[in-house]
């Protein structure tokens, strides 16, 4: 058993399979083993991924009904209707708002956009902010990032003489909405490349398809959006393959750029100076964007991200980044109130806890904390009187949505998928919810599910490890859902040094040798494991390589992943 109590699941090597692939790309073997574990092994299919370019974007007409979505607010356009598009409040829904707002500013439509409050008004489309939406004169709204299940509203919508077109990324209802068109790429077949874009992607292949129909053409003008596109498909945790990967990929290019002056200001608050990763896409400027949307409206958040002037950018991005420390502060209460009422959680299939004064907007977060933890689907409501919301978050290989969905009829409100959802119902049923998803539970995860994993790609020398191959790994980048960091592992090695670094030595550096080679490593988090740690005897180790930068040199370097004691 490793240092970590996880079980090693390291995967077959396809020795046939991976020297013709390295023949034929020029890569080398462990490369090729492991876009085989991501079942990438098609020779198209190999070669997109290597070399993801724009150019390899299926056409946007592909998507169902985008046609029917163009021509209908090209005729909005003409007719100088009064447009408005209505989004949601996380961050794939502000950087999908924005696209279509700035795109279709460059065909002449100055539209307005509507994002509803996440506690007042919740998810999705509403009568109330219709109603008043149809007294402003608006004939057309567009939906980004939501829609797809709002078929009561948009009927209403339609009684009151607007028209509606959904874009929208989520699963499909059993019955579509009467609207001009519902833009899903969910309704393409499931091998389809399109088929798990973002909200920020659908938005961005819409603005795509509408540009090329009013006549611009070049590439400039849809690259304009790549960025936003990019923030919004690593944020809303989206498999980083196919086309996603291609829209990260060239969009971190121009994030990197940083020529809008809304995203700059957000770089320079977040202290990111140095190359755009979906590493700090994840936990500097996504967190950002989505804390106006917790604690107040995500307005502030579109606002930020269509300023045109720097100044004016320079006080919104001030006053994102307070409410985001004030989300963190929240965040860290509310984790020390829930870490102190989990009782044996190792016991339980699931953990759900309930408690007053959470605020509902950062439970999420606190939730996904507790799953990543204890390897348990999480539950967590926040109670405010006769109310409250909930939020879950799952584990690896678990449809949290799909169990939840058991208890529909105990919410008032309900959504999410299949690694995270939310709902909103009774104070009073949650005994009720907490009984049922207890029974629940044990038809649809077994004991073994929940032992956690270390998966490993392949086994490796420790002499294979150089500057070489961290690099060709780092081809293998932006890494997340769906293309996780590779991991590497070389058994029986020795312990050269061993000590606690950081300020509160949270962590463990370790430079481990196997008689000929020594390799620096870093073991995040992981200071507690150093009374394990000793120089003698040896130690099989599962790692991320990636390559170090000091002084101007380049070198590898070992991010631990788990380790345990090698067998005599």
């Amino acid at each position: 058993m490793s240092l970590l109590n996880r079980r090693w699941n390291i995967r077959k090597n396809e020795d046939g399979f991976s020297e013709d692939i390295s023949k034929e790309f020029g890569i080398s073997k462990i490369i090729s083993q492991i876009l085989a574990n991501r079942g990438i092994k098609e020779k198209g299919q190999i070669n997109r991924f290597l070399s993801p370019r724009i150019s390899y974007l299926n056409d946007p007409f592909e998507i169902p009904d985008m046609k029917k979505a163009v021509d209908r607010t090209m005729l909005a356009g003409q007719n100088k209707e009064k447009v408005l598009v209505w989004g949601d409040y996380d961050v794939d829904g502000v950087t999908a708002t924005s696209i279509v707002v700035l795109g279709l500013k460059k065909i002449g439509i100055d539209a307005s956009y509507y994002i509803p409050h996440r506690y007042n008004e919740g998810y999705g489309m509403n009568i109330e902010a219709l109603k008043k939406i149809s007294s402003q004169g608006v004939s057309l709204i567009i939906t980004v990032d939501c829609g797809v299940s709002n078929i009561k509203e948009i009927a209403f919508a339609k009684s009151l003489g607007i028209d509606v077109i959904v874009t929208d990324h989520h699963n499909i209802p059993e019955k579509l909405p009467d609207s001009v068109a519902v833009v899903n790429p969910k309704r393409l077949n499931k091998n389809h490349p399109s088929r798990d874009l973002s909200g920020a992607g659908v938005a961005f292949k819409f603005i795509w398809a509408l540009l090329r129909t009013a006549g611009i053409k070049d590439s400039e003008s849809i690259k304009d959006f790549l960025d936003l596109a990019a923030l919004g498909t690593v944020a809303d945790v989206v498999p980083l393959t196919g086309e996603n990967r291609i829209l990260t990929v060239s969009g971190m290019k121009v994030l990197g750029e940083k020529k809008r002056v809304g995203v700059r200001q957000l770089c320079e608050k977040s202290g990111m100076n140095g190359e755009v990763t979906a590493r700090n896409i994840s936990f500097m400027l996504a967190p950002r964007l989505n804390a106006p949307g917790r604690l107040k409206h995500a307005g502030l958040s579109i606002k930020l991200l269509l300023e045109d002037d720097p100044q004016k950018a320079k006080g919104i991005a001030d006053e994102i980044s307070l409410i985001n420390s004030q989300r963190q502060q929240i965040g860290s209460l509310i984790g020390q109130d829930v870490f102190s009422k989990l009782s044996d959680p190792e016991t339980k299939k699931l953990i759900m806890l309930s408690g007053k004064n959470w605020h509902p907007g950062v439970i999420g977060i606190v939730a996904s904390r507790i799953s990543e933890k204890f390897n348990r689907p999480t539950i967590l409501i926040s109670e405010d009187g006769d109310s409250c919301r909930g939020s879950a978050r799952s584990i690896e290989n678990f449809d949290i949505y799909r169990l939840l969905m058991s208890c529909k009829d105990l919410f008032s409100d309900f959504g999410g998928h299949k690694d995270a959802a939310g709902f909103e119902m009774p104070t009073e049923m949650i005994p009720a919810l907490k009984e049922r998803l207890s029974k629940e539970i044990e038809s649809f995860l077994s004991v073994d599910e929940l032992a956690p994993k270390t998966n490993i790609d392949l086994e490796i020398d420790f002499g294979r490890i150089s500057i070489d191959l961290a690099q060709e790994i780092e081809r293998l980048s932006p890494f997340g859902h769906g293309n996780p960091d590779p991991v590497l592992m070389s058994r029986k090695l020795k312990v050269v040094e061993s000590k606690k670094v950081g300020s509160k030595g949270n962590h463990l550096k370790i430079k481990f040798s196997d008689g000929s080679n020594c390799v620096d490593s870093i073991g995040f988090g992981m200071g507690a494991l150093s009374k394990d740690i000793s120089k003698d005897g040896y130690f099989d180790v599962a790692y991320n390589l990636s390559v170090n930068q000091w002084d101007g040199f380049q070198f590898p370097q070992i991010g631990i992943v788990d380790i345990r004691r090698a067998a005599k």
